[in-house]
């Protein structure tokens, strides 16, 4: 049997325990932990052992601030977790271990935008482990059935069930009022309204018509409108309290990327039953993504650690064991979704069908369309716009548009 076969099928375990491999990463929630346990207990399973260093923050910015520290210091971890156009910067810096390993090597492995996202100058540096779906809208569908309402499916029924919902002690839509969670809303709704070709064209390409235009209103509009829903308790409520809002039924509704699935498994919950998963309105064909991924830091890589760490996070059972922890899809492309729930499969299905034709919506939230500086701008400026009354739309469009063009 060759290696590359030996490696396709399963392992080789490591002759003897080796020094423990440091991962930095920033899953903290119930659902994370579970995720990040597949991957340490598979790779304590082959003699690897995963020195967890968690950083709490659901947007990763303190994780990110914890390991230049740690860089700059001279004790880089061994592996972290680095997304996006962040991967270029870290490589062009020359901290990063190329990944020269045959399992990373076949370009049909990935969707293209994952085989692009992991190569800087045709050389792998990453290892991706799977993919969010970030427009996703999560309801408890007790609540709706007491109060016999319909599921919305557009923008203006959402808004005009709210008094319903109010009237009955619920809160129409639970939210965190921290600046990613604002970003990430107001991304969900510019896609929501203009699509993704608009997207592409605001976000990605910066066209001058597009970062004036008024579909960009409309979504700072109805980010203010959606605010009328949510409660006056929001105010730096994390992600995962707001999910159990809606799995206790306090909440009627969550705009949120598929880690709340995560959440929501690590309850005990169950997709169809306890909770439920729909597309924000106007983007059923469409895939606001995120991809989770590790970097290797060369000062700290020994080539049996980092190619076993390699090994078991690409590996199939990994990926969908992961998966169904974290409440991502597979990044691996031909792995059966025999056990995942149908908001899985709509995201599967749904990021294959967008890839291919085109219209995938990197998520700048989340790091994966801008550069960091020119995302914690966009995180201040909505979030500034989402706190403070006076600011207008028109004031904060202008911004947008300013501080995208000149930190592109």
């Amino acid at each position: 049997m060759t290696v590359l076969m030996s490696l396709l099928l399963g392992y080789v375990p490591l002759a003897s325990a080796q020094p423990p491999f440091d991962v930095l990463h920033w899953w903290t929630s119930a659902g994370e932990k579970a995720a990040a346990e597949v991957l340490r207990r598979q790779l304590s399973d082959h003699g690897l052992e995963w020195a967890d260093y968690p950083v709490r923050g659901g947007g990763g910015e303190s994780a990110m601030a914890v390991l230049k520290a740690r860089v700059i210091a001279g004790e880089p971890p061994s592996a972290a977790q680095i997304i996006g156009p962040n991967i270029r910067h870290w490589q062009a810096l020359g901290f990063l271990q190329p990944l020269d390993h045959p399992l990373l090597a076949p370009q049909w492995l990935f969707e293209p935008v994952i085989d692009q996202l992991i190569r800087v100058e045709g050389e792998v540096v990453a290892v991706p482990v799977s993919i969010h779906r970030i427009n996703w809208m999560w309801l408890n569908p007790r609540v709706f059935e007491q109060l016999d309402l319909p599921l919305p499916t557009t923008w203006s029924q959402l808004i005009e069930l709210a008094p319903r919902f109010r009237a009955a002690g619920i809160v129409p839509l639970a939210h965190g009022n921290q600046a990613w969670q604002n970003a990430t809303l107001f991304e969900t709704l510019l896609l929501s309204l203009a699509g993704p070709e608009f997207y592409q064209r605001y976000f990605i390409h910066l066209e001058e018509q597009a970062l004036f235009d008024d579909r960009v209103l409309d979504a700072l509009i109805l980010l203010r409108q959606l605010k009328t829903l949510m409660d006056d308790q929001m105010h730096q409520r994390e992600w995962q309290q707001a999910s159990q809002m809606v799995a206790e039924g306090r909440a009627a509704m969550q705009i949120m990327g598929d880690w709340v699935k995560g959440e929501f498994t690590a309850w005990g919950l169950e997709a169809g039953k306890d909770y439920l998963c729909l597309a924000v309105p106007g983007t059923n064909e469409q895939h606001l993504y995120s991809v989770d991924t590790f970097v290797l830091f060369s000062q700290q890589a020994d080539p049996a650690q980092w190619r076993l760490f390699v090994e078991s996070l690409i590996a199939e059972q990994t990926q969908v064991d992961f998966s169904l922890a974290k409440g991502t899809i597979p990044v691996r492309r031909q792995i059966a979704m025999d056990d995942f729930d149908d908001c899985a499969r709509a995201s599967d299905y749904v990021f294959r069908q967008a890839s291919a034709e085109g219209r995938l919506a990197p998520s700048v939230a989340h790091s994966m369309a801008t550069s960091p500086q020119a995302e914690t701008a966009f995180h201040e400026i909505i979030h500034r716009f989402f706190m403070d009354e006076r600011v207008t739309p028109e004031t904060a469009r202008s911004q947008l548009a300013q501080t995208l063009k000149a930190l592109q």
